[in-house]
């Protein structure tokens, strides 16, 4: 604590705002040095749908869609509107940015139960459809429930 009232280092806390005024609130020397608050809107409907495009579009070897690739009917505004009425405002201020994670797991998971034996290019078996998309939210509401 000494360290922090000299200024030689800076300590970041992150987390939902409720649990960390009751972390910083639990001591008084502590919640005395904690001085700088930063607060950020939950991401919206078109934000959470930019992320989406944004991992499936820089993944790493070791990302779990690694591989696979959005249909061009995936656009930032045809995923947004499938977000918009398939999930609840309640439900995207939970999860937050984790929608579209969560999505694109369900959406991939799902994937195995609905390709068509008949396929024969690689490059349909990894593409990620709109459908598909909106399986991925509709398996998320079927978990919530």
């Amino acid at each position: 604590m000494s360290v922090m009232d000299r200024g030689e280092i800076l300590v970041i806390l992150a987390g939902y705002s409720e649990p960390m005024k009751r972390v910083i609130s639990s001591n008084k020397g502590f919640s005395r040095r904690v001085t700088k608050f930063f607060d950020f809107n939950d991401f919206s409907s078109e934000e959470i749908a930019q992320i989406v495009h944004l991992k499936m579009n820089k993944q790493a070897e070791e990302s779990h869609m690694y591989g696979f690739k959005l249909h061009p009917s995936c656009s930032v505004d045809a995923i947004t509107k499938l977000i918009e009425v398939e999930t609840t405002e309640e439900q995207r201020n939970i999860m937050n940015g984790g929608v579209a994670d969560q999505l694109l797991v369900n959406a991939r998971e799902n994937f195995d139960e609905v390709l068509d034996c008949d396929i024969i290019k690689v490059d349909d078996i990894l593409t990620i459809t709109l459908k598909d998309l909106e399986r991925g939210l509709r398996s998320l509401n079927r978990c919530k429930k």
